[in-house]
C-alpha cells in the first residue's frame, strides 16, 4: 500500500465533499506535516485551499466567509480546542 497516495487521497475527499469556493484547513501540529508531505503549496491551491491554519493558534481571525476543513488528529487536546473555536465563532 502506498501510504502517501492514501493521504493524499484522504486530502482531496475532504477538499471535493466540502464543495465549491475558498476555504481554510485547519490542522493540528501533526496532520499539518502529512499535509506538507503529500502536497505542494501550488498543487493544493489548485483545490482551491487558500489558507492554513493550526489549531492551537490564538491570535486566528474569524473567516466566516471561507469553508473550513478541519483536519486533527482525535486527541482530547485537540478536541477542547475545537470546541473553543467553535464556541469563540459563535459569539
Amino acid at each position: 500500500m502506498n501510504v502517501v497516495l492514501a493521504v493524499k487521497q484522504y486530502i482531496a475527499k475532504m477538499v471535493e465533499e466540502s464543495g465549491p469556493g475558498m476555504k481554510v484547513l485547519l490542522m493540528d501540529r501533526e496532520t499539518i506535516s502529512f499535509v506538507s508531505m503529500v502536497y505542494a503549496q501550488s498543487e493544493i491551491l489548485q483545490k482551491e485551499v487558500y489558507l492554513f491554519e493550526l489549531l492551537d493558534t490564538n491570535s486566528r481571525e474569524a473567516m466566516k466567509h471561507l469553508r473550513c476543513i478541519v483536519f486533527i488528529r482525535p486527541t482530547k487536546e485537540n478536541i477542547e480546542l475545537l470546541q473553543n473555536e467553535l464556541n469563540r465563532l459563535e459569539s
